[in-house]
């Protein structure tokens, strides 16, 4: 279930604390040696939210909405739980509600991430694009990575 991130701030925090300097929040952030977990604050057009399974903190996910475009944009998505599918359902059942009502929905991922192939699924399944970026970026081994853009436009 989603709930105002706001209310799990301090749980939130902690949690991606126990994720510092790991491959996993490279994943999350896009950047190597980005240690500073995400700030949990509320402000105009940013959506966070706490993913709670039975009273228990599971995952975060997040987003922005640029009015003036109708686009929704920046998302941010973490399992605290991996594997657990509550994170996935809740996650993908919000973004099924944004397409319907946006026109835009965009994404970034870096490549090599685990969930590549399910992103690249929930795009086709809405008729939409992903572009690839080569070499974008170093993770923390000093290995090249590419970056994935993912877009789903209703017309």
């Amino acid at each position: 279930m989603l709930k105002p991130a706001v209310l799990y701030k301090d749980k939130i925090e902690r949690k991606f604390a126990q994720w510092l300097y790991t491959d996993e929040l490279f994943y999350y952030t896009g950047y190597a040696h980005a240690n500073v977990p995400p700030t949990i604050e509320p402000s105009d057009n940013v959506y966070q939210y706490a993913i709670v399974n039975k009273g228990d903190l599971i995952g975060y996910f997040s987003y922005m909405i640029q009015p003036e475009t109708d686009c929704v944009y920046n998302f941010g998505w973490y399992s605290f739980d991996p594997g657990n599918t509550i994170v996935v359902t809740d996650v993908l059942r919000k973004i099924e509600e944004l397409i319907k009502d946006y026109r835009r929905i965009e994404w970034k991922m870096v490549g090599g991430n685990k969930v590549e192939k399910y992103y690249r699924r929930f795009c086709e399944k809405h008729n939409g694009n992903c572009v690839v970026l080569h070499d974008v970026g170093k993770d923390v081994h000093g290995q090249y990575r590419d970056e994935l853009i993912f877009e789903i436009v209703k017309h």
